[in-house]
């Protein structure tokens, strides 16, 4: 995203449009005369996308909190429109988020494929609008709670925020969690103990794609004092050192949107210390397996490396180092 982002929109859209105004309305994006907002006959407040086109194609159904439609709005031209139905305030700010990000990103794609791109944006923030909270399964948690800790604490610690968020990948399924220039760090969290293995979920993850690959072994114990720490906190932190970078603090909250939303209230609340830290650097003598290993008609690998066998990979006094200058 540009720098020029937070000078795209206002903070409340809305702001100047007291009364229903629909099909009129006010444009959004100052760069693409095709992103509006407006407010519905019922004064629901709403934003829409004008495509000189005709286009004619399903939308999003039971999306809490919104309702989408898209309809022929003459001719020529269709559009869609997307109307918050809640009439929670707290909603009401995050749907202006969502509008100002979905018409930034989708303002690259045109016809059918640019109503199909906004209505999977718009999908993908479900869980930030409307936050489902069934909870996360305890390989999800630990693993969002491990990754957070290591950007929050150490990462956005020695780096500038806004880059980490930007080199954080972890939440898009990438091949590792974090990469910084010349370097990759696969994070992996553990908890309680002195675990004897730690899993590696696909051959992918110790794939070297940048010059060095590291990972970072987190080990975490429930805790009960004062010094543990939430995930609800993690979070928070991280939306605090974001607040001056709307670019950033909107990246990492989408970023964020899926696991932090179905995180159970419970979940948020959880408290951990951490026990252990250990950062190694995965070279070609590290055990793991490569996809070269792997006979064809082989789907998926899982597997699990001894933490005995990796004394002689440990680099963890050099870890403050290693992120400052990768």
């Amino acid at each position: 995203m540009s720098k020029s982002y937070e000078s795209f929109f206002n903070d409340d859209p809305w702001a100047e449009i007291t009364a229903p105004c629909y099909p009129d309305g006010r444009q959004l994006y100052k760069n693409d005369d095709r992103f509006w907002v407006s407010r519905s006959q019922q004064g629901k407040i709403q934003f829409f996308v004008h495509e000189k086109e005709m286009i004619d194609i399903k939308s999003l159904e039971n999306l809490a909190g919104i309702e989408i439609k898209i309809n022929t709005f003459n001719e020529r031209s269709s559009r869609l429109i997307c109307t918050l139905v809640s009439a929670e305030t707290e909603v009401k700010d995050k749907f202006s988020i969502v509008a100002k990000d979905v018409s930034f990103y989708c303002s690259k794609y045109s016809g059918p494929q640019l109503f199909l791109k906004v209505q999977e944006r718009i999908k993908s923030w479900a869980n930030f609008l409307k936050p489902t909270q069934v909870g996360l399964s305890q390989p999800e948690f630990i693993g969002f709670w491990g990754e957070l800790y290591a950007i929050s604490k150490l990462f956005m610690n020695w780096r500038s925020p806004t880059d980490v968020v930007r080199f954080w990948v972890g939440p898009e399924g990438k091949k590792q969690d974090i990469t910084l220039n010349a370097i990759a760090v696969e994070v992996k969290t553990s908890i309680s103990g002195d675990p004897r293995t730690i899993k590696i979920s696909s051959v992918e993850q110790l794939e070297r794609i940048t010059k060095f690959l590291y990972l970072l072994h987190i080990i975490a114990s429930p805790s009960d004092n004062e010094s543990g720490i939430t995930l609800e906190m993690l979070y928070q932190e991280c939306l605090g050192l974001l607040s001056h970078d709307m670019n950033a603090e909107t990246l990492f909250l989408q970023k964020t949107s899926e696991l932090y939303g179905k995180a159970s209230e419970a979940q948020l609340g959880e408290k951990y210390s951490i026990a252990k830290l250990s950062l190694f650097e995965v070279n070609d003598d590290f055990p793991f397996i490569t996809r070269n290993e792997i006979r064809e008609g082989v789907a998926t690998v899982q597997y699990e490396i001894l933490t005995s066998s990796l004394k002689k990979f440990d680099v963890t006094e050099s870890l403050e180092e290693i992120i400052k200058n990768g």
